[in-house]
């Protein structure tokens, strides 16, 4: 079976590499960038292969909104989950709106995180 690929965007490399490694381990391909722009490039040369992409809110560049507009326009059925340590239901409710997911809070539990990502992956 052909591993599922993740676009991983984050821009703490310990916080990117310890979720690369829970990803992985669970049997994901993951793609990383460490900041907004390099995601949006990364997912026009790869949006074929790119099954699911989990970005932060807060990221140098382009944030998770500019992310969240910019991937839509490239795929319309991009599969998008955003991350931020303050959510609130307004802030969700408005990114799924715009074609977000998921929206989940930040520190990650990575079993919680691995759940939420199975489900985006599995909706229709």
């Amino acid at each position: 079976m052909e591993k599922e690929t993740i676009l991983l965007v984050e821009d703490e490399p310990m916080l990117l590499e310890l979720l690369k490694s829970v990803f992985e381990e669970d049997g994901y391909h993951i793609i990383s960038a460490l900041d907004g722009e390099e995601a949006v490039e990364i997912f026009r040369r790869e949006a074929k292969h790119i099954r699911l992409v989990l970005t932060d809110m807060g990221l140098p560049k382009l944030g998770g909104w500019e992310i969240l507009e910019r991937l839509c326009e490239i795929d319309a059925n991009v599969k998008i989950i955003l991350a931020s340590g303050f959510v609130d239901s307004e802030m969700r409710d408005e990114a799924i709106k715009k074609g977000a997911k998921d929206f989940i809070q930040k520190p990650y539990v990575p079993d919680t995180i691995l759940k939420r990502i199975r489900e985006v992956l599995d909706s229709r």
